[in-house]
């Protein structure tokens, strides 16, 4: 059977009290039944029977049944046509991984059983996966099994041969507490298995990071921290506390404190935070600062560019080496149509600057602080927009004594 492909089926559960369904409820931040698909033999040919009103699974072929069909009409949907051996995975264990299902594959094929169950610890007498020979789970329908369990004791009423592999003890889930407690088995698998490939984890009970993102040897993971699919964070990086990171990429040494980023890069040993909003399209260059109350919004930011603080960066381009003063907001929506804005190499830009797009600033520009900018701002240049200030001697002494205060 190692060689030979193996039909395998998922069957999508009854929807709980809460309206989800068991396939659907997000471990480490994916769905459960993306875990087990991903987690089954090379050889496993899987098909998701699921009722009409169940999303799909992302890279599952998938058989919609209605929403009444019953353990019986979903299988005998799923094995129409099929010949040879059947895996049926009737409830989702995220926790098991390929090497026991290779178990009761094999057991199955060296036994010449009829029927090979997968027994989870205590569960004797409950199981959630079993592999058939395909004539003999047509008889077995033919009964109208309402589960798996149910199909094994018809399986034994008619004399099948059976036999179960012993696995460690899994959670089925079926429930929101049921994710949970598989979750928890995870998380400590996870990043048990990180931290013996160098990663330093403080407290692995707070942090969350799916199977699905990399980390890089020796970055280090604050409590707190949620690290999604599709992030990767290079080496010797220093992530968190509480720290978000969804389809992110950070670059070796980097650190990133207190601080959101979606589906965006940061550089190599760029600062980021603490409190800062790194939304999706942004591209930070190394040796960048993007500091507190910092946003971006698909912005590309040059090496070495410091935005220290209190600033609002959206749909522009900004070069190498530029500094923003606290305050400044890129102006890119009018209402109507977001705009871009360009910022050339070695610029300035001072406190409470204003860059209203679509505008363009060349290199080494510099902005006075409390400036406007509505017009392309050339090469080498200084910009100030703003009124002159002009002082009026004891005016406010004299509105003080107007309203009684004499100091």
């Amino acid at each position: 059977m190692a060689c030979n492909q193996l039909n395998t089926i998922l069957l999508g559960g009854r929807k709980g009290k809460d309206g989800k369904y068991p396939t659907q409820r997000q471990i480490l931040f994916s769905p459960v039944g993306k875990l087990v698909a991903d987690a089954l033999p090379a050889q496993c040919q899987l098909v998701y029977v699921r009722q009409q009103s169940e999303n799909e699974l992302e890279g599952v072929t998938s058989l919609v049944c209605p929403d009444d069909a019953d353990f019986t009409q979903m299988l005998s949907t799923a094995i129409d046509g099929m010949t040879g051996d059947v895996m049926v995975l009737s409830t989702p264990m995220p926790e098991v991984v390929e090497e026991e299902y290779q178990s009761v594959m094999q057991l199955h094929e060296t036994s010449q059983n009829a029927v090979t169950m997968l027994t989870c610890g205590a569960m004797a007498d409950h199981w959630h996966c079993a592999v058939y020979r395909v004539e003999v789970l047509r008889e077995i329908l033919s009964h109208h099994p309402l589960s798996l369990t149910q199909s094994i004791q018809i399986a034994n009423a008619i004399s099948a041969k059976t036999e179960s592999c012993r696995t460690e003890s899994h959670v089925p889930v079926y429930t929101a507490c049921d994710a949970y407690r598989a979750q928890k088995t995870l998380q400590r698998r996870v990043n048990g298995a990180l931290m013996d490939r160098g990663v330093n984890i403080l407290d692995p009970e707070y942090t969350y990071i799916s199977p699905y993102s990399e980390i890089g040897y020796d970055a280090t993971i604050l409590p707190g921290c949620m690290i999604q699919p599709g992030s990767k964070v290079g080496s010797g990086c220093v992530i968190g506390p509480n720290t978000v990171l969804d389809r992110a990429t950070i670059g070796a040494g980097t650190s990133v404190n207190n601080s959101q980023v979606y589906e965006s890069s940061v550089g190599s040993h760029a600062v980021v935070g603490p409190f800062a909003y790194i939304r999706p399209g942004c591209q930070v260059g190394d040796h960048t600062r993007i500091g507190d109350f910092v946003e971006l919004k698909k912005a590309q930011i040059g090496n070495d560019t410091k935005v220290s603080h209190l600033t609002y960066i959206g749909d522009a381009t900004v070069g190498e080496r530029v500094n923003f003063g606290c305050g400044t907001v890129v102006v890119n929506y009018d209402g109507y149509v977001k705009s871009q804005t360009v910022i050339g190499d070695d610029c300035f830009i001072g406190c409470n600057t204003n860059l209203v797009a679509p505008v363009t600033l060349g290199d080494r520009v510099l902005t006075a602080a409390g400036t406007t900018v509505t017009k392309n701002v050339p090469d080498g240049a200084m910009a100030v927009a703003r009124a002159r200030q002009e002082n009026k001697e004891g005016w406010n002494d004299r509105r003080r004594r107007m309203h009684g205060q004499d100091r």
